[in-house]
């Protein structure tokens, strides 16, 4: 049988499907800026990757409407499904505001949160690969939570640093403007997937 067949749902492999999209986003979007230099090919990657994702959270919802049974409470499951889109669509929000603002080159502290985006995906990625085995491997599970949320703590740092050294050192109001803009939603894109991982514990703790 497909993923979308039958009256169950493997809520798990839904997860690690949509996961897979936020990471293949960030990968994009962290190759195109790796340079230094806007690689607006990369960029227009992102648009088939966060078309797909939107198609699967659809399908997800369908599914996951019709499903008999589900191994978690189906609240949960949107609840997931939904803030995992939001990290796609905050990636993606990046690559169109990098467009429209004609940003041509990228600094130090733009790829250097690009990373932690990337990093945090990756770990988001593990977690999901062991989610459905919860009561076995919470310990796995629980680490890889705490290292989310550090990756989170070293991005904020890293961003009142960018967002300070800005406005010390810059006087351009367009470029002010453009980078609080990238700054911030580079920043969000981490607080997203931080959204992610304190939902996923917040159910298992439930659950055991």
């Amino acid at each position: 049988m497909g993923l979308f067949s039958g009256k169950n749902v493997d809520c798990f492999e839904l997860f690690e499907i949509s996961i897979s999209y936020s990471h293949k986003a960030a990968e994009t979007l962290g190759k195109s800026f790796e340079d230094g230099i806007v690689d607006y090919n990369e960029l227009q990657n992102l648009k088939s990757i966060e078309h797909e994702a939107d198609i699967h959270v659809h399908r997800c919802l369908k599914h996951i409407e019709e499903a008999f049974i589900t191994p978690i409470d189906r609240s949960d499951i949107v609840e997931i499904i939904k803030e995992i889109e939001n990290i796609t669509d905050s990636i993606d929000s990046i690559a169109n505001h990098t467009y429209m603002m004609c940003v041509k080159k990228v600094n130090e502290a733009a790829r250097n949160l690009m990373s932690l985006v990337e990093e945090a995906c990756k770990k988001l990625v593990d977690l999901f690969k062991i989610l459905k085995d919860y009561k076995k491997d919470f310990k796995k599970i629980n680490d890889l939570i705490i290292e989310i949320n550090n990756i989170e703590e070293v991005g904020d740092k890293t961003y009142q640093n960018a967002m300070r050294n800005l406005f010390e050192f810059e006087s351009d109001a367009k470029t002010i403007i453009v980078w609080k803009l990238l700054y911030d939603q580079l920043e969000n894109t981490l607080d997203k997937c931080e959204d992610v991982a304190d939902i996923v514990h917040k159910i298992i703790i439930s659950k055991t």
